[in-house]
């Protein structure tokens, strides 16, 4: 998170063309593809931080859709995780560029309701177990390939070459994530920020003073 707010920082101020925040047209966040104890976790669109950019929504929302697409046409099971900016997408939304993307677990415990809906879907044994975190190795130094789970994470980059995909037969990306009407009507509607984004008090769950 701190690198991606450096990167972000760095895009803001640069020249070079490619490198500037305005060359940015979506971050793609896949923020754990195989834990263990896994979940199909989907960024949701509509619980965008406060912080992000009302440019970055729209867009933001069709990634998560994107995504969703992907599982419910292959009848795999997923869940929509909070996009609460305490990764490395948060200072792209706060710039204005929309984000989405796919979570695997970390350090929360897996459901009963969740354990059974996958075993029902993917069938028996693919559900995990309730009760216990999603990624036990989350920032441990147990955390190594061989703690990958391989089945969660070849559906996981499937679901994100489907969405590259997807994305690359726009034939007018930019204009499909920032559609300038829906960005006018979300702009008139949403009060100006009185504070800029700041990684560690997104992480941490910190108050804006």
């Amino acid at each position: 998170l701190l690198g991606a707010n450096f990167h972000v920082s760095e895009a803001k101020i640069s020249t070079i063309v490619g490198e500037r925040v305005k060359d940015y047209l979506v971050n793609i966040n896949l923020d754990m593809l195989g834990s263990p104890n896994f979940i199909f976790g989907i960024y949701d669109g509509k619980t965008a931080p406060s912080t992000a950019l009302d440019a970055a929504k729209p867009g933001s929302n069709k990634m998560t859709t994107l995504f969703q697409d992907w599982f419910i046409g292959n009848n795999f099971p997923w869940d929509y995780t909070n996009f609460d900016g305490r990764s490395d997408y948060g200072p792209f939304l706060a710039a204005g560029v929309a984000a989405g993307g796919l979570f695997s677990g970390a350090d929360a415990l897996k459901t009963v309701e969740q354990r059974n809906r996958y075993n029902t879907m993917l069938g028996a044994g693919f559900g995990g177990t309730s009760g216990i975190r999603q990624d036990k190795c989350y920032h441990q130094s147990c955390d190594k390939t061989s703690n990958i789970n391989k089945f969660a994470l070849d559906k996981m980059v499937q679901a994100t070459a489907y969405a590259i995909e997807s994305l690359g037969r726009q034939s007018d990306l930019h204009s499909w994530l920032y559609p300038a009407g829906e960005i006018k009507e979300l702009q008139r509607q949403t009060p100006q920020q009185k504070f800029e984004y700041n990684s560690i008090n997104e992480y941490f769950g910190l108050p804006y003073n």
